[in-house]
C-alpha cells in the first residue's frame, strides 16, 4: 500500500465533505428545527475523519473484486455518453439508477436486523444536523462498493465526467441531514428536504420504517413508504440515551456495544 496515496486519499474525501458541513451548521441557525445546539457536532466532525480513514481502506480492499467483476461482465453493459447532446440524458440514467439502488440498500438496512446493527449508529444521533451526514459504521461503504456500486459498473460503461457530476451532487446529502425548518411542500416528492428526511430519523414509533429516499422521495412514493410531513411537523430525532455511543472506541465497534458495555460493567464491578 502506498501511504502517500492513502493519505491523499483520506484527505480528499474527509476536507471537502467537513468544510461543507461546517457552512451548513453555521447555516442551521439561520432557522433550525431544533434551537440548541447539537452536543454530538463535535464528535460527529472527528468521526466524519475517522469514517473517511475506513472507507479509503475498503476502496482498497474491494476495488479488485469490483474491477475484476465489471470486467469480466465487458465493462458495461450500456455505454454512457462522455460529450454532446447525449450527456444530460445519460446522467439522469445513471442519477436514477444510483438512487433507486440507494433506496433498495436503505430499505434493506432496516429491514434485516445485520444490516441494521451497522446503520442504527447513523440514526443514534440524539438532534440530527449536518454532521450527522457521515456518521455511519466503517463497514457500511464496503458493503455498498460489493452490491450496488458493483451493480452499476456491471451495468453501466460510465465515463469520468458522469462519475464526476454524481460525487459533486453527494455534497446534497448534507442537505436532508441539517438541522433546518425546511420543506418543500406539496413538491415533496422531487427532492429531499430536512422536515422529509427528519421524519425518517424520528424517534417517535409512528415514524418508523419511512421516508427511505436518498435523493428523490418519488421512489418512496412509488413503493408505498412515504409519510408526507404535517406543515410544522419537526419530530425529536434518535434511538434513546441508552443507544447512543459514550465514546469513539464505541462506535466503531458499534454492532457489538451490548457486549462491550456488558464486559466493561463487569469490569467496574470486579475493580
Amino acid at each position: 500500500m502506498d501511504l502517500s496515496n492513502f493519505a491523499e486519499d483520506v484527505a480528499y474525501k474527509s476536507l471537502p465533505v467537513l468544510g461543507v458541513i461546517l457552512l451548513a451548521l453555521a447555516l442551521e441557525r439561520l432557522r433550525p428545527a431544533e434551537r440548541q445546539w447539537p452536543s454530538s457536532a463535535a464528535f460527529n466532525m472527528v468521526y466524519t475523519f475517522i469514517y473517511a480513514i475506513g472507507f479509503a481502506a475498503l476502496q482498497l480492499a474491494t476495488a479488485a473484486l469490483t474491477v475484476s467483476a465489471v470486467n469480466a461482465a465487458g465493462g458495461g453493459l450500456i455505454p454512457l455518453a462522455e460529450r454532446g447532446w447525449l450527456l444530460p440524458p445519460s446522467f439522469l440514467l445513471y442519477l436514477l439508477t444510483l438512487d433507486l439502488l440507494e433506496y433498495l440498500f436503505h430499505r434493506a438496512q432496516h429491514r434485516y436486523a445485520w444490516l441494521w446493527a451497522m446503520h442504527s449508529l447513523h440514526h443514534s444521533d440524539p438532534a440530527m444536523n449536518a454532521s450527522t451526514t457521515e456518521r455511519h459504521f466503517w463497514l457500511e461503504p464496503g458493503l455498498k462498493l460489493v452490491t450496488i456500486y458493483l451493480l452499476a459498473g456491471l451495468l453501466f460503461k460510465t465515463p469520468p465526467v458522469i462519475l464526476g457530476m454524481y460525487a459533486l451532487l453527494g455534497f446534497y446529502n448534507i442537505v436532508p441531514h441539517m438541522n433546518l425548518r425546511l420543506g418543500f411542500g406539496r413538491c415533496w416528492f422531487l427532492l429531499n428536504s430536512p422536515q422529509y428526511h427528519r421524519i425518517h430519523h424520528s424517534a417517535r414509533p409512528e415514524h418508523y420504517n419511512c421516508n427511505y429516499a436518498a435523493l428523490f422521495p418519488f421512489w418512496d412514493r412509488i413503493f408505498g413508504t412515504h409519510r408526507i410531513p404535517q406543515p410544522d411537523e419537526y419530530p425529536p430525532t434518535g434511538l434513546g440515551p441508552d443507544e447512543t455511543p459514550n465514546h469513539f472506541a464505541e462506535a466503531l465497534l458499534w454492532p457489538l456495544r451490548r457486549l462491550w458495555r456488558r464486559r466493561a460493567k463487569q469490569g467496574q464491578s470486579v475493580g
